[in-house]
Parts: structure tokens; C-alpha cells; sequence
């Protein structure tokens, strides 16, 4: 490979722009319709790659992407840059110490998913014919990667998904994350070992031991001793930089490539040290929600449009593409997911109610099959046509996963129950200091008027915000809890005169505060009121009006109107 000339930098950046434009373009109208942008950026690089382009207009496809190895590592450079910051801000969106406070529950939802889809997806793995396979000799090992890769689930889409909903912050919306995030670190430690053993071509006893030592070791290692020395070093930044994101996120990149650098040099692949990255600087506590939204903004915006873009740029996806085989991927993977989430459902005792729901969000693959797929494809580890099975069976998960979620949502039997909200119940310049200081006031507030535990109230509420930061954005939070005894759910406004810290996602003090409290048995009454309440405050004008305004009638009027949308609350005033 040759130095880089100008004309080799001239191709790149036609590449990059027309690229990136189009991803963009089609990711946009996708995000419209409820859809992930990165079906809009696979589609692009099967558009620009030899499946359609290269065959409708050859010279045309040779000029922009010519064959030569300067110009195609060029492209591949931003491409992997994207595969990696993939991986950790997956990682980033996690708060294990947070998630391990459900531990129970979540265990058994993750125990299930981890060991079910094996059990249930290995038997017709391993009967496909040999023609599949790159080494028919290694079907057991080709078996056994492909069953590891049905055990993870795509977290981002279920996030998406979750959030377009309004369920996300409810308690079986945590339930469901924290379940989806042991999920995702058992799944990609099995994944590393699996690939490790694949890789290297046998079952030899020692070097798979060596193998699952390093990797336990590693993933120990840096959820303890080397989260804290982490933590310590972005609070030692945070108190000289102040609220400035951009030395920061300049320190989680370089962490991310450091840890990286640390896994290929004891054998294991980078990308699981990019995600273990994500996961303990997900932890540190001056690593805000807007910081994370930055890092988001970042990754999606440039690198993983290009990294996705780039498969389809290198396959042909229509000589490849084989019905019969995107079918049985497809069958495959949702059944042994959704059987294995329904299940782990049924043993943690969750609510008849939500098992549907918990099911179907286990379902889609997304973006983490295929960076698993891509990987094992370019290390000669699995054939162009299973490779392009593995990319339409989770495209086509993804693409109903949304749809599915919310028929479901919608279609959960709807019980009548009773929601108190009187003009009362709104609080106007509320004198607090601190998150603190208001939750207090406000477990006090709701003590008093439900008769109720104070001490119960402000735990259950204080546990609620510790798991995951209730602050939806444009100076809002909506605080909840599920209190044993209470007969009736009950809905608060408290209207701060100062703004208070909430860990907005986008980093704005919170001024209004809808706090909803329900019955312990009632699961469905959070779902619904808490629906009901980001529905009416989603809109940007309604929002603004509420924040600045300081009229208790004006706003109650606002949000009884929600309530009174929602067929199923009985609204006592």
C-alpha cells in the first residue's frame, strides 16, 4: 500500500459526504416513522455497493470505490472507528452498580435469556447444511458461535423503543434494562470466549482455559479496581473543568482506546474492550446524563452511519441472500428470545401482565448481531451468506420490534382505577437547595395528604431516583413510586422557584416536578398515568408554558386534561 495522494483524498471525501448524506437522508425520514436509522444505513451501502450500483452502473461504481487497498482502507479506517465507538457508548448507556440493585428479578430474566436461546437455537444451527459453513469439520464450534450470538439482545433498540412509549422509567421499564444489561455483559464475555476458541480452531483444554481466565479476569478487574481509579480520574477533571463537557469526552474516548489497546495485547479483541470501557465509565458519578447524550450524538452522528454503511459497500446482498436461511435466523433467534424472556418472566414472578411486554423486548437483534456478524465474517469465521442472514433476520426483528411493542401496550387489559389529583396537589415556588431537599418536601407532602409513612414514602421515592434519573428533559422530571397500602394512586406538582440539578439528559435544571405515586398491586396504574403525563408534556409549547408558568389552576387544568385522555384512570378531585 502506497503513500496517500491527492486524488486518494479527493475519492475519500466524495466517499465520506455522499456516504454520510445519505445515511442521514434516509435515517431521517426512518426516525420519522419509528424506525432505526441503521436500516437506512445498511440500505445505503447496499444501494452504493456491488449488489445494485456495481451492477447497474459498473464504471461508475469502480470510479467512486475503486479497487485498490490505500482507498479502501481509507473509508475502513472511519468504519472501524464507528464499530468501536459502538461498542462503548453501548457500554456507556449502562449503570451496573444502579442495575445490580435489581439483581434479583433481573438474574433470573438474564440467567433465562443467556442459557435458553443456546439450548433452544443450537440443535438447528448445527443441521444446517455444510455448504453454510466456511469449515464443515468445525460445526459444533460454527453451532455454538452462532446459538452465543442469539443470547444478545439489541439494548439500544429496546431503549428506543421503550422511550417512544413512555415506559422506560416505569418499574417494569427498569426491570426490563437491567435484565437487557446483565444480558449484554454475560452475553459479550460468552461472545469473546466463543470468538477466541473459534479463532483459534480447536477445543484445546488449556488454551480455553487460558482464554476464559483472561477474559473473567479482565471483566473483574476493571469492574472494580479499575472503575474506581476511573472514577477517580473524571472527578479529578469534573472539579477543574467545571460543567464543560469537552475535556471529558476527549477522556472517554482516550480510555476507550486505551482499554482497547490492553484486551488485543492479552489476546482478546478490542471491541469487547471498548465496551467494557463504556460499562465503568457509565459508573462514575460526574459523568452526567448530557454527557452521555454528547457521546451518543457523536458516535450516531458520524462514525456508526459509515461503519454500517460500509457492510453493504462490501457485499452483495442479493446474490447472497438466501430466503430459507433468513427465515430459520429470523424464527430462530426471536422464538429462543421471546420463550427464554417469557420464561425468566414467569420464574422472577412478575405481573401476568407485563409478561408479554418483557417478552417482546428481548426480541429485536439490531445493531449488536450484525458488529458481531460483521467481526466473525472478516475473521474468516463464518460465509457471506450466513453473514447476510444474520444482518436481515435482525433488520426485520428490529423493524417489527416497534409496532409489536406498542399493539401490545396497547392492548394490555385495561383495568378502571382510581387517580386523585386536586387543585391542591399543585405546589408553587417551592424553596429547595438540592435534589435532596425536594424529595424530602415532597415525600413530607405526600405523608401528609395520603396518611402514609414518611419514611416509607421518601425511601421508595429516593430508591426509585437512585436507579435511574426520572429528569425527562426541558427543565421536567416525573419522580414515581409503588407504596404498600396505598389504596388510591395520587398525583403531585411541585413548581421550584430555583432550578435544581436532576441529571437532565439534556443537562437543564428541573423546575417542574410531577410526582405520581401507586398501590404496590397496581403495576398497570403507573404504566398508564405515567403515559398519560409524558404524552401531555412531550409537546415542546405545552412543556414551556408549564415551566414558566406560575399559576397552580393553569397547570392543573393542563395535566387533569392528560389524565382525562387516559380511559382507564377514574380521575377524583
Amino acid at each position: 500500500m502506497g503513500p496517500i495522494s491527492e486524488h486518494n483524498l479527493m475519492i475519500f471525501l466524495i466517499q465520506f459526504a455522499l456516504v454520510l448524506g445519505l445515511c442521514k437522508t434516509i435515517g431521517y425520514f426512518l426516525t420519522k416513522m419509528k424506525q432505526s436509522s441503521i436500516t437506512g444505513d445498511i440500505l445505503v451501502g447496499i444501494i452504493l455497493g456491488p449488489a445494485i450500483l456495481g451492477k447497474l452502473f459498473p464504471e461508475l461504481h469502480t470510479a467512486i470505490f475503486p479497487d485498490n487497498a490505500t482507498q479502501r482502507t481509507m473509508l475502513e479506517t472511519i468504519a472501524w472507528f464507528g464499530n468501536l465507538f459502538l461498542l462503548m457508548e453501548a457500554g456507556l448507556e449502562i449503570n451496573f452498580s444502579r442495575i445490580w440493585q435489581q439483581r434479583g428479578d433481573a438474574v433470573k430474566l438474564s440467567l433465562a435469556d443467556l442459557t435458553l436461546p443456546v439450548i433452544i437455537s443450537f440443535v438447528p444451527i448445527y443441521l444446517l447444511p455444510s455448504h453454510y459453513l466456511v469449515d464443515p469439520s468445525h460445526r459444533v464450534l460454527f453451532a455454538l458461535f452462532l446459538a452465543a450470538v442469539m443470547t444478545i439482545s439489541a439494548l439500544p433498540v429496546a431503549i428506543r423503543g421503550m422511550r417512544d412509549l413512555n415506559i422506560l422509567k416505569t418499574d417494569v421499564g427498569f426491570l426490563i434494562l437491567s435484565a437487557l444489561t446483565m444480558n449484554d455483559i454475560a452475553g459479550w464475555v460468552l461472545f469473546t470466549i466463543v470468538l477466541g476458541i473459534f479463532a483459534h480452531g480447536s477445543l484445546e483444554i488449556s488454551f480455553i482455559v487460558r482464554l476464559v481466565l483472561m477474559t473473567l479476569g479482565f471483566t473483574i478487574i476493571s469492574l472494580t479496581l479499575m472503575r474506581r481509579l476511573v472514577d477517580k480520574a473524571i472527578t479529578f477533571i469534573h472539579n477543574r473543568s467545571g460543567e464543560s463537557s469537552g475535556l471529558k469526552i476527549t477522556v472517554i474516548m482516550l480510555i476507550g482506546a486505551l482499554f482497547g489497546a490492553i484486551t488485543l495485547k492479552i489476546g482478546i479483541h478490542s471491541l469487547f474492550g471498548f465496551f467494557i470501557a463504556g460499562t465503568i465509565l457509565g459508573e462514575a458519578k460526574h459523568v452526567s446524563e448530557r454527557d452521555r447524550f454528547v457521546v451518543n450524538r457523536l458516535v450516531y452522528s458520524i462514525f456508526v452511519p459509515i461503519f454500517f454503511a460500509n457492510i453493504g459497500l462490501h457485499l452483495d446482498f442479493i446474490a447472497n441472500f438466501d430466503i430459507v436461511l433468513v427465515l430459520i435466523m429470523l424464527g430462530v433467534g426471536i422464538s429462543s428470545r421471546y420463550l427464554a424472556a417469557y420464561l425468566g418472566a414467569r420464574w422472577s414472578k412478575q405481573h401476568k401482565s407485563n409478561l408479554r411486554m418483557i417478552s417482546i423486548a428481548h426480541t429485536p437483534g439490531g445493531e449488536m448481531h450484525i458488529v458481531v456478524g460483521m467481526l466473525a465474517f472478516s475473521g474468516g469465521l463464518i460465509t457471506e451468506k450466513i453473514l447476510v442472514s444474520i444482518i436481515a433476520s435482525s433488520l426485520i426483528s428490529t423493524i417489527i420490534f416497534g409496532p409489536w411493542l406498542s399493539f401490545t401496550v396497547k392492548k394490555l387489559r385495561k383495568h378502571l382505577f382510581d387517580v386523585i389529583f386536586r387543585e391542591n396537589d399543585v405546589f408553587i415556588d417551592v424553596e429547595a437547595g438540592s435534589q435532596e431537599e425536594m424529595l424530602q418536601f415532597m415525600s413530607s407532602t405526600v405523608a401528609q395528604r395520603s396518611k402514609l409513612n414518611f419514611e416509607q414514602v421518601y425511601q421508595e421515592v429516593k430508591l426509585r431516583e437512585e436507579h435511574m434519573s426520572t429528569a425527562m428533559g426541558r427543565s421536567i422530571a416525573i419522580p414515581h413510586a409503588r407504596i404498600e397500602g396505598l389504596k388510591s394512586s395520587h398525583v403531585f406538582v411541585f413548581h421550584c422557584r430555583h432550578g435544581l440539578e436532576w441529571d437532565s439528559p439534556d443537562g437543564s435544571l428541573v423546575r417542574l416536578i410531577v410526582l405520581v405515586i401507586t398501590p404496590k398491586d397496581s403495576p398497570n396504574a403507573q404504566l398508564q398515568i405515567l403515559q398519560s403525563m409524558a404524552d401531555t408534556l412531550r409537546d415542546r409549547q405545552t412543556a414551556q408554558s408549564l415551566v414558566s408558568s406560575r399559576d397552580s389552576r393553569y397547570i392543573w387544568a393542563s395535566l387533569k386534561l392528560g389524565i382525562d385522555e387516559c380511559q382507564e384512570c377514574n380521575l377524583r378531585e
